[in-house]
């Protein structure tokens, strides 16, 4: 997938550099050139999907690159390893209400979901290309805890 700035749609990156850069060098933000949609039929089929598969079919689309489908799987596998529950995210009925559980991550924090996958996509970006970030955050909420665990001990950051 290629990527522009909000504020240039002339110049192209790549999923990496996007990802690495964090914010676009004219000061925009990263938004894929094309947005990826899905048919019904499509969509028909990704709704009985584990939340696992049903992750690594949708984060495959804005970084095929990159990664192919085995190392996202992959991926996506070894980022949730850490978490409560098998299945990331679980759904609780309570009468006619049905409550979605987002904090059985490591940090008990709803950001544990993305952090922990993007933890896994600085490590084999970083390995892949022999580079090193240095990454600062600053927080006064779970934000911190979530990026602290999931950077925690990873290679060349």
């Amino acid at each position: 997938m290629e990527y522009i700035s909000t504020r240039n749609t002339q110049k192209v990156f790549s999923f990496k550099d996007a990802f690495l850069k964090g914010l676009a060098p004219d000061g925009g933000l990263f938004i894929p050139k094309k947005i990826p949609s899905y048919s019904s039929t499509e969509l028909e089929k990704l709704k009985n999907l584990s939340y696992r598969d049903l992750a690594a079919k949708i984060i495959l689309k804005f970084c095929d690159d990159e990664f192919n489908e085995n190392e996202i799987k992959n991926l996506i596998n070894n980022s949730y390893k850490e978490f409560r529950t098998k299945d990331v995210v679980s759904i609780t009925k309570l009468k006619k209400i049905n409550l979605l559980e987002l904090f059985h991550g490591p940090t008990l924090a709803f950001k544990d979901i993305a952090m922990q996958v993007i933890g896994n996509i600085y490590e084999k970006i970083l390995n892949k290309y022999k580079l090193k970030v240095n990454i600062i955050v600053a927080t006064s909420g779970d934000t911190g805890s979530a990026a602290i665990s999931a950077l925690n001990d990873r290679k060349n950051i």
